[in-house]
């Protein structure tokens, strides 16, 4: 008999969510062919609570304040005692921290890297969903037969985008979608944008998405006089349905782990330019299913994007490369796979 404990803290419902989401019923089977269970623990009063209070079974919602306080302590030590896990799968460094002062003696602990602000413990297994996240766990301490790559997936979409499909005169549609936080460099795509509306490209640009730095980047629309054509739509529980409305799609993000988004946007076969950083330079091959240029760089983002307006046949076979890499490559049954292997290689190694 194995039990999982599968935790994820996080208040939101971004990309870290999704994956805990994603990894949670592919748990579960794994468990209940090993005659144990995987409980999964999220933080009371998260949108993944409320999103998932209906679900079967039950995700365990739990007071998460700070990684030391007695009621966040006094919490998990229940969760613990009533999962009696074999293994604890933590996704960010909170849980890991929280679960790693009250595990079980003998449990196996593991943490899913989505990012490159981590700490490494002894023996402690890290699954990455980037190679870079990979590469950076051994570099920091952690043993390499202790490091899994798994990288993010996504479901096949429920739309196909039809670039340039709109008729003659129409203009040409860029859409992005994402967390609207600095590091997603929205506003290098605003500047991209005026630049392309300057050299008379007729484009306007959506972008999906909630957060923090919307006042900032409304101004920047205002101050760039592109309130015509620049829209921050908010966010869409449909983001595929949303992505498919586009010609073009737009990554101008400063950091990433294995972004889901642009598995998104490349799933429903758009043409893709995006920042030349880790994790998309390892899903994007420049030239051959879609475009990389450098960070923080309008000028190279507005160049390429014209191109590939200027090219279309170009651009389509962009973006019918990029779907077949991601349907092919990228989807719950690879993720399974994986992460099924990472779970049999981690039991062997206790």
């Amino acid at each position: 008999m194995t039990n999982i404990l599968h935790a994820m803290l996080g208040k939101g419902l971004g990309g870290l969510e999704q994956v805990f989401l994603d990894y949670q019923p592919i748990l579960e089977a794994w468990a209940a062919r090993h005659d144990g269970r995987c409980v999964g623990v999220v933080r009371k009063g998260g949108k993944v609570a409320e999103r998932e209070a209906g679900r079967t079974p039950p995700l365990v919602p739990m007071a998460a304040f700070t990684d030391w306080d007695p009621l966040t302590l006094a919490a998990a030590t229940g969760v613990v005692r009533a999962a009696a896990p074999d293994l604890i799968l933590s996704h960010g460094q909170r849980p890991a921290r929280v679960f790693g002062k009250v595990a079980p003696a003998g449990a196996i602990q593991a943490v899913c890297l989505h990012k490159p602000s981590f700490e490494v413990a002894p023996g402690v297994h890290y699954l990455a969903v980037g190679r870079h996240l990979a590469r950076l766990a051994i570099e920091r301490g952690a043993r390499p037969d202790h490091v899994w790559f798994i990288p993010n997936s996504v479901k096949a979409p429920s739309a196909q985008a039809r670039p340039f499909s709109r008729g003659e005169g129409a203009s040409v549609k860029i859409v992005a979608a994402g967390r609207l936080h600095v590091k997603k460099g929205f506003d290098v795509l605003i500047r991209a944008v005026g630049k392309l509306r300057a050299w008379d490209f007729d484009v306007t640009c959506e972008i999906a998405g909630e957060g923090d730095e919307r006042a900032d980047l409304e101004a920047l629309i205002k101050e760039l006089d592109l309130d015509p054509c620049v829209t921050l739509t908010g966010w869409t529980d449909d983001v595929a349905g949303f992505l498919a409305t586009g010609d073009l799609f737009a990554f101008p993000s400063h950091q990433e782990g294995f972004p889901l988004t642009l598995l998104e946007a490349m799933s429903v076969g758009l043409p893709v330019v995006a920042t030349e950083i880790d994790g998309p330079d390892e899903i994007l091959k420049d030239g051959v299913n879609g475009r990389l240029v450098p960070d923080d760089d309008p000028d190279r983002l507005a160049e390429a994007l014209g191109e590939l307006i200027s090219d279309r046949e170009v651009a389509g076979r962009y973006g019918a490369a990029a779907r077949t890499l991601v349907l092919d490559e990228y989807g719950p049954g690879e993720l399974a796979r994986r992460l099924e292997a990472a779970l049999d290689g981690m039991l062997s190694k206790a």
